[in-house]
């Protein structure tokens, strides 16, 4: 249970050693009826340090963005706010945030050297300090180096998943809670992660997703779903009732929306199992289906859709290297 006084302390690492604001900042935050209490305080905790701070309720774009599994495009007057701010901070839901980070509008705020991260669920509840934040960075920085210059990723776990992927040439998306001008939008502040857009016709074999999955079940799977992967293309989906959610998502959407078109590894140590927060925990890898034009350096599938997806205790060798064994570093 949250109380005021963590809530505060907790926003205040936020902003502070995360967003890093300064004064005069031009600082924008969108968030929704449900939690707008957590945006106050970091609304707050940035006016104490002298920033220009707008608070916006977008609570009614959200359920829009909750109903439709798309990309999560928001008009023109919630655009320009974020475009022409210094920072940006969502606090919304956790699935509307990760798609709403592949919209044009989080694109051109990145091209116009923005600051801007999500902020994950439980402000308050942590326990986070600000060593957190720098353990997290430092690990994850450590990652992009075990990755460098890699091509033939190749994934297996106990569960069945067994499939390559190339990432050759593609330049990594490191997301720590350190957020940075003009680099991509991505949860903070427990989060740890890099990610690299796959290219796109390189994944072959099985992937079984034994996590979380937006929008088709972001709570975590009852049933694993198993993807059955040709020259970067889903071609066969099964397992239970979230497959069967899966095949009519992808029924419905683009042509591109069932392209592998992410590979990325978790770095939090704070993250918990069973919520879309997963995706950044250390012990788990995440696929996405669908678009990587926009957020991952090098990308260039564009669709409407962005599927993220978990697997868990993966084991990952790299050109040959055997980096992760069930989920463990070994580098």
């Amino acid at each position: 249970m949250s109380s005021i006084i963590h809530m505060l302390r907790e926003a205040s690492i936020v902003v502070i050693n995360g967003f890093r604001v300064q004064s005069g900042d031009v600082v924008t935050v969108l968030a929704d009826g449900e939690r707008m209490l957590e945006a106050q305080a970091l609304a707050g905790s940035a006016a104490s340090v002298g920033a220009d701070v707008a608070l916006l309720d977008v609570t009614q774009h959200v359920v829009k963005g909750l109903l439709n599994p798309g990309i999560p495009e928001p008009p023109r007057n919630i655009s320009n706010a974020v475009i022409n701010s210094d920072v940006v901070i969502i606090k919304t839901n956790i699935d509307y945030a990760h798609r709403f980070a592949h919209t044009n509008t989080v694109r051109k705020a990145v091209d116009n050297m923005a600051k801007i991260a999500s902020v994950e669920e439980g402000l308050g509840t942590w326990g986070l300090t600000s060593q957190d934040i720098e353990t997290v960075h430092q690990r994850t920085v450590k990652l992009v180096e075990a990755f460098k210059g890699a091509d033939k990723i190749h994934v297996t776990t106990k569960k069945g998943s067994d499939f390559m992927l190339s990432i050759k040439g593609r330049p990594p998306l490191l997301v720590t809670p350190i957020r940075e001008k003009g680099v991509m939008m991505g949860p903070m502040p427990l989060w740890g992660e890099v990610a690299y857009a796959a290219i796109e016709d390189s994944a072959n074999g099985t992937i079984v997703c034994d996590g979380v999955m937006n929008f088709v079940a972001p709570f975590g799977v009852k049933t694993p779903i198993i993807l059955r992967v040709k020259n970067g293309r889903v071609t066969e989906i099964s397992g239970g009732e979230e497959a069967e959610k899966l095949k009519k998502v992808l029924e419905a959407a683009d042509e591109n929306a069932n392209v592998i078109a992410e590979f990325s590894i978790g770095s939090g140590h704070l993250e918990k199992f069973g919520t879309l927060s997963e995706k950044g925990k250390y012990g788990t890898i995440h696929i996405a289906l669908g678009d990587n034009h926009h957020a991952y350096p090098g990308g260039k599938n564009v669709s409407k859709y962005h599927i993220d997806a978990t697997i868990r205790y993966p084991t990952v060798e790299v050109d040959g290297r055997l980096l992760i064994r069930d989920g463990e570093w070994i580098f």
